[in-house]
């Protein structure tokens, strides 16, 4: 007869399969980025001082983080522009600030020309279906003879159907106007684009003065709709299981831990629990 494993060989066993399956694993990926346009732009021209351009732009899908100004002074009008961006692309999150600001003044009638933008805009892929959260807020200030101050961010689905988009815009004199936004909904699988402008044009002749500012600031959170699917099979099972057991214990760092359900910062009983009670095909 043959001899039937020990529940402690059984057990060793099971701890071998949960720790080649884990080997190597990283953080779950739910934001796959496809291509960009992250940067931030000066155009300035005054009638009597010059004119210059100047921009610059995200290199990759690395951090960006820049700030650049052009100034014109003489005698017979100032003029002054610049923008900024702060933004940042995670797995599951991108965050991003940008401001424009544009200001002219003439002692005579003069044409100016101010230009100015911070512009983010991210195509991405969703592997699966996924809940997103967007907090921040929309400033914009600005009167005649301004062309427009304008800050916006917007969230394009498959196909090119709008999902939500925010906008500040001046009030009638010129008041700041202030958006807060909060928003959660849900995505299907596909490719997206996430778009966010701050943008100020002047181009007239100003007696004697002319200014706009406008900012874009926000977070932008996906999280698997099916957490427990660590292997996004599209189903909670067996190999699941065995990646939460194959963690099991204190989580190296914050959010190095997919098995971390409760957010407890270890993968323990309650985790396993949770995953057992979501077992089965995702919905």
């Amino acid at each position: 007869m043959r001899p039937r494993p020990s529940p402690m060989s059984a057990l060793g066993v099971w701890a071998a399969m949960a720790a080649l399956f884990i080997c190597g694993a990283t953080e779950a990926q739910t934001i796959i980025p496809v291509s960009q346009e992250r940067y931030i732009s000066t155009d300035v021209d005054a009638e009597h001082c010059g004119s210059s351009v100047e921009s610059d732009a995200a290199k990759g899908f690395e951090p960006f983080f820049n700030f650049i100004q052009t100034i014109h002074d003489c005698d017979l009008s100032f003029v002054y522009g610049a923008a900024a961006q702060q933004s940042q692309i995670d797995l599951n999150s991108m965050t991003a600030m940008g401001f424009a600001v544009a200001d002219a003044a003439a002692g005579i009638p003069s044409v100016i020309h101010a230009f100015t933008d911070s512009i983010f805009e991210v195509t991405f892929e969703l592997p699966s279906a996924s809940e997103f959260a967007l907090g921040g807020m929309l400033r914009a200030a600005g009167g005649e003879p301004i062309l427009w101050s304008v800050a916006f961010v917007r969230l394009v689905g498959p196909g090119g159907d709008l999902i939500f988009e925010h906008t500040a815009a001046p009030g009638p004199n010129g008041e700041p106007k202030i958006e807060r936004i909060e928003q959660t909904g849900g995505l299907e699988p596909g490719q997206y684009t996430l778009q966010a402008e701050a943008s100020v044009g002047i181009d007239s002749e100003v007696p004697p003065r002319a200014s706009g500012e406008t900012l874009f600031d926000f977070t932008f959170e996906v999280a698997a709709a099916c957490p427990w699917d660590l292997d996004d099979s599209e189903s909670v099972g067996v190999p699941d299981l065995l990646s939460l057991l194959g963690s099991w214990g204190p989580c190296p760092k914050k959010g190095d831990c997919p098995a971390d359900f409760d957010a407890s910062g270890d993968v323990g009983v309650k985790d396993l629990l949770t995953l057992l009670g979501n077992w089965g095909p995702c919905p």
